[in-house]
C-alpha cells in the first residue's frame, strides 16, 4: 500500500510539472505576444479582446505555479528531508490551495465564449488567423491547436480529483495525512463536478470548430443548444455518379460535403434542417444495399452506408434527432420572436441580480459598456447582454389576468 502511495505522490508532482509547462507555453506563445501587440497602433487584438479571450488565465497560472512550488519542495528530488510514504504528507498542501481552485469555474464559464470568439476572429481577422497558424506550427506546440491548449485548465481539476481519490485509497486511515486528503478531496470535488458537467460540451465545441474550419464555413457552427450527434462517411447517389461524402449530424441540422477539398457552398445547398426532415428505409435489392432516403424541403436524396449496422446507426441517430427537434419546437411558440411559455405552477418570480453587482454578462463574460447594455432574464434574474437574451419568454403572472412577455437568457430558453 505504501509503495503505491509513493507512486501516486510522484505522479502528482510529475503531472503538475507537465501542466504548468503547458500553461507557461500558452503564456509565452499566445498571451504575451497578443498583449504586446495590443499596445501597437494596429493590434492583432485589442487589450479588451485579449482579456475577453483568456479570462482569468493569469490567476490560474499563478495558482498552479504556487502549487507546483509547494509540491516540489515537499516531494521533489532535492526535498529536505526526503519524502517518506509512511509519514509524509501531501493532503495539507491541497487543503490550503483548494479554496482558490474555485477560480477555475470562472475560466470554465468563459471557455465556450472564447472558442466562439476564436472561431469568429479566424474568419474575420486575417492578422489573428496568421498569428495562430504560425504560432501553432512551432515545434514547441507539438502539433496541438491553440484551442486544445486552452482546454488544459478545464481538464486539470478532474485530474486532481482522481489523483487525490487514489491517494486516499492507498493511505491508511490512521495515517497523519488521511484527514487532510479527505477534506481537500471534498472541496475539490465540488469544482470537479461542475467541470465534468461541462467538459463534454466544451470538447464538442472544439470538434465543431474543427468541422467549421475543414468545411470552410464563414458562419460559426457554435450556437446555443446545438450539439454534434454523429459524424461519418456515407455515399450519396447523385444524378451522374455515386459520391462519398462526409456527413455531420447536429441537433438541429445535417451538413454534408465531399470532394478533394470539401466545402459548403454559400447557398446552403448542402445544409438540411431537421425541422421538416424525414428518413425512409430503402430495402436491399440486388447490388443496391444499405440505402435510405433523406427527405426535406431543401433537398431530398438517397445515401448508402458501408454496412448494415452503419445504416441502422445513422437512421436511428437521424430519427431521434428529428424527433427531439420537433418536440423542442412544440414547447416554443413562434409569434414574431421565439417565445417560451411558463405555466403558473412552474413560474416563481426570480430574485433579480442588482445592476451594480455585475460588470460583465453572466453567459458570454463580455464587459458591459455604454453600448453593451445590461438586461435581466425574467426567468432566472441574471444580468446578461443583448446577444445572450434575444428570445422572449411568455410567462403567467399570478397577479395578472393575461400572460406577460419578457426577455429570457439563452440558458433559460
Amino acid at each position: 500500500m505504501l509503495s503505491r502511495r509513493a507512486q501516486i505522490a510522484a505522479e502528482i508532482l510529475d503531472t503538475e510539472k507537465t501542466y504548468v509547462a503547458g500553461l507557461a507555453l500558452i503564456e509565452k506563445l499566445f498571451v504575451t505576444p497578443l498583449l504586446a501587440s495590443a499596445q501597437q497602433p494596429s493590434p492583432i487584438l485589442t487589450r479588451k479582446e485579449v482579456r475577453q479571450l483568456f479570462a482569468n488565465f493569469p490567476d490560474i497560472i499563478t495558482l498552479s505555479k504556487e502549487l507546483l512550488a509547494q509540491l516540489d519542495a515537499r516531494l521533489g528530488a532535492s526535498a529536505e528531508p526526503a519524502w517518506d510514504a509512511a509519514t509524509g504528507r501531501v493532503g495539507d498542501i491541497f487543503l490550503r490551495m483548494a479554496p482558490f481552485m474555485k477560480m477555475y469555474s470562472l475560466y470554465l464559464r468563459n471557455f465556450r465564449s472564447a472558442l466562439a470568439d476564436i472561431s469568429t476572429w479566424l474568419g474575420s481577422n486575417s492578422a489573428f488567423a496568421q498569428f495562430v497558424q504560425q504560432t501553432s506550427a512551432r515545434p514547441e506546440c507539438r502539433g496541438l491547436t491553440f484551442q486544445s491548449y486552452l482546454l488544459l485548465p478545464v481538464q486539470r481539476i478532474p485530474r486532481y480529483k482522481l489523483l487525490l481519490e487514489d491517494m486516499q485509497r492507498y493511505t491508511p486511515q490512521q495515517h497523519v495525512d488521511y484527514a487532510s486528503i479527505g477534506s481537500a478531496l471534498r472541496m475539490i470535488a465540488d469544482v470537479a463536478d461542475f467541470v465534468n458537467e461541462n467538459i463534454e460540451e466544451h470538447e464538442m465545441a472544439l470538434s465543431m470548430i474543427e468541422i467549421q474550419r475543414a468545411l470552410g464555413l464563414k458562419e460559426s457552427l457554435l450556437a446555443p443548444g446545438r450539439r454534434l450527434i454523429k459524424a461519418g462517411k456515407l455515399t450519396k447517389i447523385c444524378r451522374k455518379n455515386h459520391q462519398q461524402r462526409s456527413f455531420y449530424l447536429f441537433s438541429d441540422m445535417l451538413l454534408y460535403s465531399g470532394g478533394p477539398t470539401p466545402r459548403i457552398d454559400d447557398t446552403g445547398h448542402r445544409r438540411v434542417g431537421l425541422e421538416d426532415c424525414k428518413v425512409m428505409d430503402v430495402p436491399d435489392a440486388g447490388d443496391c444495399r444499405h440505402q435510405f432516403t433523406i427527405i426535406s424541403r431543401e433537398k431530398s436524396f438517397i445515401v448508402y452506408a458501408a454496412t448494415a449496422s452503419s445504416k441502422a446507426s445513422w437512421m436511428e441517430a437521424l430519427s431521434q434527432a428529428i424527433l427531439q427537434q420537433r418536440r423542442a419546437r412544440e414547447t416554443l411558440q413562434m409569434d414574431g420572436s421565439l417565445k417560451r411559455r411558463l405555466a403558473p405552477e412552474n413560474f416563481d418570480a426570480p430574485v433579480w441580480d442588482p445592476d451594480e453587482s455585475s460588470e460583465r454578462c453572466y453567459i458570454c463574460f463580455r464587459d458591459f459598456t455604454l453600448f453593451l447594455r445590461r438586461h435581466h432574464c425574467r426567468a432566472c434574474g441574471k444580468i446578461v447582454c443583448n446577444a445572450c437574451s434575444r428570445k422572449n419568454i411568455m410567462f403567467v403572472d399570478h397577479a395578472a389576468a393575461e400572460p406577460k412577455e419578457g426577455r429570457g437568457c439563452d440558458q433559460c430558453i
